[in-house]
């Protein structure tokens, strides 16, 4: 499919969340996300606490990303600040603007959208920070086809 939104820019309020930092290839990065959605989901529940967003993987410096090294902050958004456990780590994501856009597709698909987005961001005279964040609304047992992701391009 493609983009199933236009290409908006918004502000994003500070807010808190607990992530994980992975690095990986293309062959492990699906098991290293899943992986770290349940460690931190575990710890949420531990907490008896609940994310206040859908997950995410923050890719810093996406563009830079090769199948074989791909960096990854897979987290979850929450409402404070919570204690850090082991390699789960409590961040501040300081207010910022972000372009942003929902894809349906195949996650494979999601090159052209960051590819738009891109252009979007240069035509109207903005600078990309050169992370990414994928917010995924659908797991994976939703078919590909059915996916929805939201992607966010912090700019500087």
């Amino acid at each position: 499919m493609a983009r199933i939104t236009e290409i908006m820019l918004l502000e994003q309020a500070e807010h808190t969340a607990l992530v994980i930092e992975r690095q990986g290839s293309m062959s492990t990065f699906s098991q290293l996300i899943g992986e770290g959605f349940l460690k931190i989901g575990t710890y949420l529940n531990e907490l008896n606490k609940a994310p206040c967003d859908i997950p995410f993987v923050e890719y810093p410096a996406y563009n830079e990303m090769t199948e074989e090294n791909i960096r990854m902050v897979i987290g979850f958004n929450t409402t404070k600040s919570l204690p850090a456990k082991n390699d789960i780590q409590s961040i501040i994501i300081p207010e910022r603007r972000i372009v942003v856009c929902l894809h349906k597709g195949s996650y494979d698909e999601l090159a052209n959208l960051y590819n738009e987005m891109a252009e979007w961001i240069k035509e109207q005279g903005y600078t990309p920070s050169g992370t990414s964040i994928e917010h995924y609304y659908t797991g994976p047992e939703v078919p590909e086809s059915e996916q929805i992701t939201r992607i966010v391009m912090p700019l500087e």
